[in-house]
């Protein structure tokens, strides 16, 4: 009995490590799909964006076996709740990449020139939020003690998400673009920092999973 508890426990562990696999590249896709958006590589962006949804589709799967066997009794049920949590908070970030193609795909946005740069830099900075995060579950099972030190940069990279967010809309709404033209540009630049608002909600379920210990 005790080595079945274990074996679902490293099946379990298995898929958690897998469906966060599944959600990088869900994440490395959409940031190479907006970069080739961009700079006007439309066809090259629809590739990207189509393997982003791909993936996408790929971490629900994943995600629904991990929580199968989880409900099955995999973990005792004091760390079970907060896989659970974890992977539902995971999962939204690669809903976030698909969310992000989608909006591009839909409304076809047109980038002025002098956004694009800064633009640019939005999307890396949510890319090193997510890559943090990654680096933060890694060590959980490995090194606990420098969790914090990786749930850190996440916090870090999303307020650099947040001010380089207000200082591109300033300046767009403060151009002679239409209004409709400002509003679009905003949600687009909105939509792109979800990466890195759910990628520090996932750091800090597993910076409290470090803190209450064993997993």
């Amino acid at each position: 009995m005790l080595g079945k508890f274990f074996r679902k426990e490293s099946e379990a562990h298995n898929l958690m490590q897998q469906h966060i696999e599944v959600v990088e590249k869900a994440v490395d896709s959409w940031r190479e799909a907006l970069l080739f958006y961009f700079k006007g590589g439309k066809e090259d962006f629809e590739k990207k964006a189509l393997l982003t949804i791909k993936m996408e589709s790929e971490a629900d799967k994943v995600r629904r076996d991990a929580e199968l066997l989880l409900y099955q009794g995999a973990y005792l049920p004091t760390f079970r709740e907060d896989l659970l949590s974890l992977l539902e908070l995971v999962d939204t970030i690669a809903d976030d990449a698909e969310r992000g193609v989608d909006f591009i795909r839909i409304e076809n946005p047109e980038i002025p020139p002098t956004g694009v740069e800064k633009l640019k830099i939005i999307v890396e900075k949510n890319h090193e939020a997510f890559i943090s995060f990654k680096e933060a579950y890694d060590v959980l099972y490995k090194r606990r003690s420098d969790v914090l030190s990786y749930t850190h940069k996440v916090q870090e990279a999303e307020k650099e998400v947040d001010a380089l967010q207000d200082e591109l809309m300033k300046v767009i709404f403060q151009s002679e673009l239409s209004l409709a033209h400002k509003i679009q540009l905003r949600d687009l630049i909105l939509t792109i920092g979800f990466i890195s608002d759910s990628s520090e909600n996932a750091s800090d379920r597993v910076a409290l999973m470090a803190v209450k210990g064993r997993i």
